[in-house]
């Protein structure tokens, strides 16, 4: 009874907004009813429900449950990070990587080290953008540019400069099982592949058989694996765990890979990928002609004071293409990039906590009710960080205000057509109309943006479901989404 009483006060104190929006009364009973019957339902029994619905525009709350309540924020906090790097450098923005040498050039011999210089690009060597060099062609790239130098041997070492990030490659309230799959990559200021790699499996023929590991892709020889899969069911997909420290050598390979296939790919990430980076170039230079006297790669701690000079700057695709990447296909590693990024812009430090400080000062100065706002990252994936409904509509309403407005609103999947949330709502009015990012963290389903309502209205949106009962991961998404549906009624 008790919940039933707060929601209808709820709609009480909303409608005069609502109707302010001249929006359907009747749309508005039907949305309401369905937040209650999902807030009633056996599946939240113990579980939180928070819905915020603002008109952009005016910044009105249309509906509000439980906005004040501070939940998990999964992937949707990646609107967080976009919105805010979109704010501070634009979308034309470009983050730009060098390859430079300290040293002397005397004929074809170079005095000196050479050096990949990073500044935090998460789409370095990425395959995602069209006409733009993966990671083996980013390689390759480099080996012509040293060879076009005249250089032919190194009197030094390649070394890694990461140094434009802070040491903290991963945030410390990540969890274990994460941080060595690909989705729990690090970040730092030399970024490359993604800082991924795939391991590849060879299944045993029954369930429960051993698997071997054939190799990983790139090749990483001096990683050392602990192989603990064996095979599932076959059709049972990746159920892999990979279990690896951010600068570690190390890896604890558990769970299964189906049988039924020659070879199975599981990708994890890559311990300290600026070393990885330089170790790369090192290798290619040794097998393109190119002598480096210092068979082992070297990280920033090696840099010299003496002046650098440039051999190769690359460029990357513009901000608002890596903002669209990051919400469309919700890449952990863009977003927490972007979080660094404006950590250092905004505070002069790109630390987890410094920057979670300072994009909630930032926020919070322009007018966002920021209570119970208590990120950890950029991504998401701290199960710690917490944000409320109420919070993520403000930042969505005051986005609408910025120049870049534009390449934040497109960088945002639309339900029913592409990025996740591509095969949600079809058929429905919401399908084309809403700009929507999805979250999913264990226990916890979120979604918030935009959408273009009946009425006309354009709408901010949050939805978190909050330890709903375990096993009904299939209806708590699907009654939110049904949620989202009726929302574009209004």
């Amino acid at each position: 009874m008790m919940r039933t009483t707060l929601l209808f006060l709820c709609i009480l104190l909303t409608g005069r907004a609502a109707s302010a929006q001249v929006i359907d009364s009747t749309g508005l009973v039907r949305f309401s009813d369905a937040v209650l019957e999902l807030q009633n339902s056996e599946f939240m029994r113990s579980g939180s429900l928070a819905v915020s619905v603002k008109a952009v525009k005016e910044g009105t709350n249309v509906f509000a449950l439980n906005t004040e309540r501070s939940l998990p924020s999964a992937s949707t906090l990646k609107l967080v990070s976009t919105a805010t790097v979109l704010a501070l450098f634009g979308g034309d923005f470009k983050f730009q990587t060098f390859l430079e040498h300290d040293g002397v050039l005397r004929g074809d011999t170079l005095a000196g080290n050479l050096y990949i210089h990073g500044t935090g690009d998460p789409s370095l060597g990425s395959d995602r953008f069209k006409d733009y060099p993966t990671a083996s062609e980013m390689i390759s790239r480099w080996v012509a540019a040293v060879k076009k130098a005249g250089i032919k041997y190194i009197k030094g070492k390649v070394i890694a400069d990461a140094s434009f990030f802070d040491k903290e490659a991963v945030a410390s309230t990540w969890i274990w099982g994460d941080m060595g799959n690909y989705y729990g990559a690090g970040v730092q200021g030399l970024n490359f592949n993604e800082n991924l790699y795939r391991v590849k499996f060879k299944p045993g023929v029954e369930p429960g058989d051993p698997t071997t590991v054939l190799g990983t892709e790139p090749s990483i020889p001096y990683l050392s694996f602990t192989n603990q899969v064996t095979t599932g069911e076959r059709g049972s997909g990746d159920q892999t765990i990979i279990y690896s420290s951010p600068l570690g050598n190390n890896v604890l390979l558990t769970g299964t890979v189906p049988a039924g296939n020659a070879v199975f790919t599981v990708k994890g990430s890559i311990p300290d990928p600026a070393w990885y980076t330089a170790y790369a170039l090192k290798n290619a230079l040794s097998g393109n002609g190119v002598v480096v006297a210092e068979a082992e790669p070297g990280n920033e701690v090696l840099l010299t004071p003496n002046p650098k000079k440039m051999i190769d700057e690359y460029k990357s695709p513009p901000l608002r293409e890596l903002c669209q990447q990051a919400n469309f296909w919700s890449i952990n590693l863009f977003a927490d990039v972007f979080f660094k990024q404006s950590g250092k812009r905004l505070s002069g430090s790109s630390a987890f906590d410094d920057a979670a400080t300072a994009i909630t000062g930032y926020w919070s100065g322009r007018g966002a009710d920021l209570r119970g706002f208590y990120i950890k990252d950029g991504s998401g994936l701290s199960p710690s960080g917490s944000i409320t409904a109420g919070s993520l509509t403000d930042i969505l309403n005051l986005s609408n205000k910025d120049v870049s407005f534009k390449d934040f609103y497109q960088s945002i999947a639309i339900l029913g057509q592409n990025g996740t949330v591509r095969n949600l709502g079809k058929g429905s009015r919401a399908a084309g109309n809403m700009h929507a990012k999805s979250g999913s963290i264990e226990g916890t389903r979120a979604f918030a943006g935009y959408v273009n309502a009946k009425s006309g209205a354009l709408l901010s949106f949050t939805i978190i479901a909050h330890k709903y009962v375990p096993g009904s991961n299939r209806v708590i998404s699907d009654s939110l989404v049904k949620l989202m549906t009726l929302m574009a009624e209004l």
